[in-house]
């Protein structure tokens, strides 16, 4: 009897232990939803985008959209901007980017299959040039242009044929892959469909409002730009913060060739905006922000694009 009723006692003890183990968790439980559930409900905004989430898309009407890392965006806006100061048709910039694209991802790469190097993986051993202007992408941009139009029917005919006339591949069927995006990106990045080109990117810390206002006369050499304290109206993200650049388009366009000198110009913008601390825009009706990486807005025709800064 005396062994029975210790036993229970040992067991009453071992359950009180059990119940103090079960009310702790619960009280912590508590505490921990008293601490985290209202900055889950009654925080600002989402949590901030960081770098490796970062990202930029390119998005017709009537497709889908294809996405890009912001360095491979600038890349594309690259070769779509030597296209159209050259005075190329909108459908070189397609070829060149599907090619890029098939080649090196759009990247500048310092490696490839045998001597092939850059943008486009050219060989200075095949006469594209020396291996530091092939590492040079206007320069490799442009000797692509160069032979290029020289290709027949090139215009009319496959992406592919096209692109493997120029590039000699031993894979030349692959450059079809990349045929729709490519389409998708030359059309927003050259104008031709307005508030196509997106990046939706982390929040920057810095700008370099004068490296923008001398970089974008290089880029597209009729438009002005200059420096204006920033207001909220013209910021996305409703920041008074910052500087606020104006750019002016020129007088005297055609509807036609004002909307698309504006969605050119917007294209450089938001695919630079991670290099200059772009925060938002406003064009055309239309305003981008960084943090959503989407466009808003209707679209009209104004004559000025404003560009907040961080």
């Amino acid at each position: 009897m005396v062994r029975r009723t210790r036993y229970r006692a040992r067991r009453r003890s071992g359950g009180r232990w059990v119940l103090v183990f079960i009310v702790a968790c619960v009280i912590v439980a508590i505490l921990a939803a008293l601490i985290y559930l209202p900055r889950i409900f009654f925080s600002s905004g989402t949590p901030s985008r960081a770098s490796d989430d970062a990202y930029c898309s390119a998005k017709l009407a009537d497709g889908p959209s294809y996405s890009l890392m912001p360095e491979q965006a600038q890349n594309a806006e690259l070769i779509a901007n030597i296209a159209i100061n050259r005075g190329l048709p909108d459908h070189a910039a397609t070829v060149a980017i599907a090619t890029a694209m098939q080649e090196s991802r759009i990247t500048n790469l310092s490696y490839g299959d045998l001597d092939s190097i850059g943008l486009f993986q050219q060989r200075p051993s095949q006469g594209w040039g020396t291996v530091e202007q092939v590492s040079d992408m206007t320069y490799a941009t442009n000797i692509f242009y160069d032979h290029l139009m020289q290709v027949p029917d090139w215009e009319t005919i496959p992406i592919e044929d096209a692109a493997q006339e120029v590039q000699r591949s031993g894979y030349p069927d692959l450059y079809a892959t990349w045929g729709a995006m490519a389409h998708a990106w030359a059309a927003g990045l050259t104008g031709e469909f307005g508030a196509t080109i997106s990046c939706a990117l982390e929040p920057a810390t810095s700008s370099d409002a004068d490296g923008l206002i001398a970089a974008l006369p290089v880029a597209y050499p009729s438009v002005t730009a200059a420096t204006a304290p920033a207001t909220a109206e013209g910021n996305g993200n409703n920041s008074s913060d910052g500087t606020t650049i104006t750019v002016a388009l020129p007088d005297g366009l055609s509807a036609d060739d004002h909307n698309r000198l504006c969605w050119q110009v917007t294209g450089w913008l938001v695919t630079h905006a991670r290099q200059y601390g772009i925060d938002a825009l406003h064009a055309n009706g239309m305003d981008w922000n960084r943090k959503d990486g989407v466009w808003t807005g209707n679209k009209t025709v104004e004559q000025t694009i404003t560009v907040t800064l961080v």
